[in-house]
């Protein structure tokens, strides 16, 4: 399916051959560290049972946007599309007119897919920074603030920084706990033999902070795909040979994110996240990352989390997101959906 819009500009899904140029493009030009727009999101979404389009805007066969378009199945034969951390944009100038033109050039190709696929709206959840000017253009050009998706708010450290100025940053518990964890002989290991180990604790903490985890086969899958080109890795740390904290990050150009994690409450006493999270940061500094993303900080929904996160730079500002937005394609199914969500809820 291709839209011709000017001589040299063209909008059209992509095929295999597109994928070295489009995740070029996300490390290139992604606001945040791009994972969930790369190819791979796209194949892990598949592996799941999704159904997915790539849709690419190029100018002279140069990339100018893109949009990796999950579409997630609703009752009576509809659904909705959904652009997590997405689209992106070429430099991300996105107040620039001629950028804003880019995006409507690649939302009407999406559009006439959604016709096809019996999408009643799009709702796209990206990496832009907060800011009421972007958020007024919005609102112009017929979206809807519709809450958040993925975090609205995250904490990012400079691994430019020396590991002095990086721990000197920190709180002070932080610091002192770090050193609680070494005291207490905390081991530090990764690799996919502890999956079982994993998925122990994040049952554990998923009913201790009464939250809804993935399935078992979300995080097994995602560790596959993403394991196999070394983006994702499973570390853990470990209290007289047995796992007590296991987390899942990710490795993306400049960027190392801590993606999810999971600890045993029985020995919180041992510190061993504090250790297992300061061994990750280094690990990704000595390989050439800039960036650590703890990948969402909230304190109202996640108050211990956020205390945890940010004790690793209390001097350093929160990056805050404009959440997520919705473009209707039909007003009647629209509001039957979000009737029937908010009598669920």
């Amino acid at each position: 399916m291709s839209v011709i819009i000017k001589p040299t500009m063209q909008v059209k899904i992509c095929d295999n051959s597109y994928r070295t140029k489009w995740d070029d493009f996300i490390i290139n030009n992604s606001a945040d560290f791009g994972l969930l727009q790369s190819w791979e999101w796209g194949i892990f979404q598949e592996v799941l049972g999704r159904h997915i389009f790539r849709v690419v805007l190029e100018d002279n066969s140069k990339i100018m946007a893109l949009a990796l378009v999950i579409k997630q199945p609703l009752k009576f034969g509809k659904s909705y599309f959904y652009l997590p951390r997405g689209p992106i944009v070429v430099n991300n100038e996105l107040m620039a007119d001629q950028q804003i033109e880019t995006l409507e050039f690649l939302f009407n190709e999406i559009k006439q897919i959604a016709q096809q696929e019996k999408a009643i709206f799009l709702r796209m959840d990206p990496a832009w920074r907060d800011n009421d000017d972007l958020k007024n253009i919005l609102k112009d050009s017929g979206f809807i603030f519709s809450g958040q998706v993925q975090p609205k708010s995250t904490l990012i450290l400079d691994l430019t920084k020396s590991e002095g100025d990086i721990l000197k940053n920190m709180k002070s518990k932080t610091r002192y706990n770090i050193k609680v964890a070494e005291k207490n002989g905390v081991q530090i290991d990764h690799g996919k033999k502890y999956f079982n180990d994993f998925w122990r604790l994040m049952e554990k903490t998923s009913d201790r902070n009464e939250i809804t985890s993935y399935s078992k086969n979300y995080y097994k899958k995602l560790l596959e795909v993403l394991g196999e080109s070394k983006k994702a890795e499973l570390v853990v740390a470990k209290f007289e040979n047995k796992v007590i904290t296991a987390n899942i990050v990710i490795k993306i150009g400049d960027w190392q994110v801590y993606l999810y994690g999971s600890s045993d409450y029985e020995y919180r006493s041992k510190m061993a996240p504090y250790l297992l999270q300061w061994q990750t940061i280094i690990t990704a500094k000595e390989a050439g990352c800039k960036y650590y993303d703890f990948w969402g900080v909230d304190a109202e929904k996640w108050p211990g989390v956020t205390r945890f996160k940010i004790g690793f730079d209390e001097t350093r500002e929160l990056t805050n997101y404009i959440g997520a937005w919705d473009e209707v394609y039909s007003s009647l199914w629209y509001n039957i959906y979000n009737f029937f969500k908010t009598k669920k809820s």
